[in-house]
C-alpha cells in the first residue's frame, strides 16, 4: 500500500503550483538545486519535480539570549542575558548562507558576551555591553541577510554557587548480602 502512495505522490508532483508569497514574507526559488531567485510579496507558479520554493518572516523579530554564567578577568562570576532585534534585510543570503539564523545569533551573542567579561575587571563598569554585543554581532553576521536592530541586556547580576553538604558520619551501612562483613 505504501508504494501506492509513493506513486500517487510522484503524480502529483508533475502538476505545476501555485504558492503566494505573503507581505510579510521574502522567499526563494530553487530550480534544479543550482539555480535561484528571490520571490518577493505575491503569486508563483512552481513545478515541484524541479523547483522548490522556501519562504521566511522578513518583519521585525527578536531572539531571547539565555542567561550564562560568565567569568570576569579577576575571576568573578556573573550571570548575563538578554535579547537580539533583527529583521530578515535579504531572504536569498538568510536562507542559502546561514543554517538556522535565530540559533545561530543566540551562540554568538553568549560567546561575544563571554569574550566582553573575560576582557573586564571587577571595578569596571558595564554601561557599554550592549554596544559591544551589538557591534560584534553586526560584524560576525555580515553577508547573513540580516539586519541588527538592537541588542537587549535583561540580565545581569553576581552569582553564587552554593553547595550542599552532606554530614558524612550520620549516613547508614547497608550490608551487601554474600559480603564479609
Amino acid at each position: 500500500m505504501e508504494w501506492l502512495k509513493q506513486l500517487l505522490r510522484s503524480i502529483i508532483d508533475l502538476i505545476p503550483r501555485i504558492s503566494l508569497v505573503s507581505p510579510d514574507e521574502s522567499g526563494v526559488r530553487i530550480t534544479l538545486g543550482k539555480r535561484f531567485w528571490s520571490t518577493p510579496p505575491g503569486w508563483y507558479l512552481y513545478w515541484p519535480v524541479i523547483q522548490r520554493v522556501r519562504k521566511i518572516t522578513v518583519t521585525p523579530q527578536i531572539v531571547d539570549i539565555r542567561s550564562q554564567s560568565v567569568l570576569t578577568r579577576s575571576g568573578r562570576s556573573f550571570c548575563c542575558g538578554g535579547a537580539v532585534k533583527y529583521r530578515i534585510k535579504d531572504a536569498v543570503a538568510a536562507i542559502l548562507k546561514v543554517q538556522d539564523y535565530d540559533q545561530t545569533l543566540q551562540a554568538l551573542c553568549l560567546g561575544i558576551i563571554s569574550r566582553y567579561f573575560a576582557a573586564k575587571d571587577d571595578d569596571d563598569g558595564y554601561s557599554d555591553l550592549e554596544e559591544y554585543v551589538l557591534r560584534g554581532v553586526k560584524e560576525s553576521a555580515r553577508g547573513w541577510g540580516l539586519d541588527i536592530l538592537a541588542v537587549y541586556i535583561t540580565d545581569i547580576g553576581p552569582t553564587q554557587n552554593i553547595r550542599l553538604l552532606t554530614d558524612i558520619t550520620n549516613t547508614t551501612v547497608i550490608p551487601v548480602i554474600g559480603s564479609e562483613e
